[in-house]
């Protein structure tokens, strides 16, 4: 009755030239549950209500129980064989035609165990559901249509066997929107394929993902270096913005480069994250009087339209990506002059200089994607290397639309990715509000993205003397359940936003964003991120990686890995019963690298010295029972390979 099959394509964007328009209007005619907000069912209430199953009443009572009646008659109106307004005789008889009637009253209350017995008689089977088994308890048929719902994505391991729950409104309403919804499915906890066996509860399996092209890569600036802290609080992060270089720094004597080896790109590898990082190399007084310092060498003229200069420039530009792409290889996304309204002054009012600095920076730009590619092709690491260009908040400029911005248009033609760089500082409205946010970079994916791939790079609500730790916490959950709605089907964001970073990790002396204190004391904004990103990526839709393949590797004397992006890659899943005791990971690999684990989904240790031998404490984490431990390989360059010689747990 219900199909599996996710599409993980990316959406189709046409651009045009849609107008600046009121977010605060455009959710006003989404409906809206009173005592839904924030609740972690409300997309699902929502999205069913506007898909007639449930209706759209005031308040949806999320904790008020459910009979069997009532969840059997929301299945047939989402399979469209059932009028809202049929009765109970009709609901009764519709189940046993379609083969999902239980045999229990349909008045009985629903507990998970009827709910589960619905479920597997309604979708299509899987392969290997026998393997979530092994985390269940109770009689083997009930074990067995568990674990088919886990695997299908429909629930989650933990509570899947207290078969005797009464089901609420709300967990009906979530089982319902993914039953409905398959890009909305769970997934997986763990998957070893058909290694599983009945009675053997020791499993070492690797697992190969590919990029989901519709999923959301989540992310942060981490403060350079911090990387290890990310993990340790978030989790493997798909994706890291880096550093920002400078060519006033590297080329302090006219023809000669100085370059460093590029510490804070290799540091993101040896923790699986692809990099964003950026060049600045055009930005200037002279256009600019409000930025800092010339970006341009004193010995060239301020200005990227000489000659000379612009000559210069590209040599260095050439430089630049050969010496960085020499040290960490590919995987690496490069922004010049990283945010294009801030640096040449575009930002303000619209004038014929602005205009003109405008065109003029676009021909730079396109000119230095050329020669960055270049540079890359001629190393053979043109496949590895991604252009970004990063625009600002939408301005008086950008309100114009693509037929006054060709040089927008240009830019996002030569470039493989759009990155958005959004702030608000002087808002007099509630600063808590993500609309303006929401309706700023759904205006320019719409009009400026080409269908490329879209990033916003930097964003977050910086904290100021009328600006609180707990407003700038409150900022990300409004953001966060806006996203949970558009990133959704039928969403302005759904396949569209590709990734999504926070700025800042940690708050450095005198910042005003940051999730951290520099000790690790977390400010509110930090558990409101953590939980935010958790659940987005507990959704295949929305993941950013699509497991392809499982092989069992228990019995190889090597194991062989490739890793080829942060979305890209192969790792291992270790499952052992064990004790709850403090134990060590240890791994021998064939060449010199990083091993990083999470335990159990939820608890993250990492080893980052680039080295063949690794013990991996785990103080905590661990439980009496099955153990998941997930272990990740970095590297300071990618792509690699790496071969695995021992596992241990001790």
């Amino acid at each position: 009755m219900f199909g599996n099959t996710i599409d993980y394509t990316r959406g189709v964007i046409n651009n045009s030239s849609e107008s600046y328009t009121n977010y605060a209007e455009y959710i006003s005619r989404r409906h809206c549950f009173k005592d839904m907000l924030y609740h972690d069912a409300e997309v699902a209430a929502v999205r069913l209500a506007e898909m007639g199953v449930f209706e759209k009443t005031e308040n949806f009572e999320p904790e008020k129980t459910v009979t069997v009646l009532w969840f059997i008659k929301s299945v047939l109106l989402l399979a469209g064989k059932l009028t809202p307004h049929a009765d109970e005789d009709e609901v009764c008889r519709l189940a046993k035609e379609n083969g999902i009637y239980v045999d229990t009253a349909c008045t009985e209350t629903l507990t998970r165990g009827l709910m589960i017995g619905l479920l597997s008689n309604v979708c299509d089977g899987v392969a290997d559901s026998a393997q979530y088994e092994l985390m269940l308890r109770g009689d083997q048929e009930s074990k067995e249509k568990a674990a088919k719902c886990i695997a299908l994505g429909l629930i989650p391991v933990k509570g899947a066997d207290c078969f005797e729950v009464e089901i609420n409104r709300a967990e009906a309403a979530e089982v319902l929107y993914r039953l409905a919804t398959p890009s909305m499915r769970l997934v997986l906890p763990y998957n070893i394929g058909n290694a599983y066996k009945k009675g053997k509860t020791e499993y070492l399996v690797k697992n190969s993902y590919t990029l989901n092209e519709r999923g959301i890569q989540l992310g942060a600036w981490t403060n350079y270096n911090r990387q290890a802290f990310a993990f340790e609080k978030f989790g493997k992060r798909p994706i890291d913005r880096v550093d920002f270089h400078k060519w006033v720094y590297n080329e302090q004597v006219k023809g000669e480069y100085k370059f460093g080896k590029f510490g804070n790109e290799q540091s993101a590898h040896r923790l699986g994250s692809t990099v964003i990082t950026s060049v600045e190399i055009a930005a200037n007084l002279k256009w600019n009087p409000r930025f800092h310092t010339d970006m341009i060498p004193s010995f060239y003229e301020p200005d990227i339209t000489n000659p000379e200069t612009r000559q210069a420039a590209k040599n260095y530009m050439y430089a630049f990506v050969q010496a960085m792409l020499a040290e960490i290889k590919g995987d690496v996304m490069i922004s010049v002059d990283y945010e294009v309204d801030w640096e040449m002054d575009l930002d303000r009012e619209v004038t014929e200089d602005s205009k003109w600095r405008a065109s003029e920076w676009s021909k730079w730009y396109v000119e230095a994607c050329a020669v960055a590619r270049q540079a890359a092709k001629d190393m053979g690491e043109e496949d590895r290397l991604k252009m970004i260009v990063i625009y600002n908040n939408v301005n008086a400029m950008t309100k114009l639309g693509p037929a006054e911005n060709q040089w927008m248009l240009d830019c996002a033609e030569a470039s493989d990715v759009i990155g958005i760089d959004i702030y608000y500082y002087n808002l007099v409205e509630d600063r808590t509000d993500p609309s303006k946010f929401m309706q700023d970079i759904r205006y320019l994916i719409n009009n400026y993205s080409l269908g490329k791939p879209v990033m916003v790079v930097e964003n977050g609500m910086p904290v100021t003397d009328i600006v609180t730790n707990e407003i700038q916490a409150g900022y990300f959950r409004n953001l966060f359940r806006e996203f949970r709605f558009e990133l959704a089907e039928g969403g302005f964001l759904n396949k569209k936003l590709n990734a999504y970073l926070f700025w800042d990790l940690i708050r450095m002396e005198k910042g005003r964003t940051g999730a951290f204190q520099p000790d690790g004391t977390p400010y509110p904004s930090a558990p409101v991120l953590q939980k935010e990103f958790a659940r987005v990526e507990s959704i295949r839709g929305y993941n950013p990686s699509v497991l392809d393949a499982v092989e069992d590797v228990s019995a190889k004397a090597e194991i062989l890995l490739n890793i080829k992006s942060g979305t890209e890659f192969d790792m291992l899943t270790l499952l052992t019963e064990t004790d709850a005791d403090e134990k060590s990971l240890e791994v021998e690999l064939g060449t010199e690298g990083t091993v990083f684990i999470t335990v159990n989904g939820k608890y993250h240790y990492s080893s980052v010295v680039m080295s063949c031998e690794h013990n991996v404490n785990i103080p905590q984490g661990l439980v009496n029972g099955i153990n998941q431990i997930d272990i990740y390989f970095g590297n300071t360059k990618k792509p690699f390979n790496q071969t695995v010689k021992a596992i241990k747990l001790s």
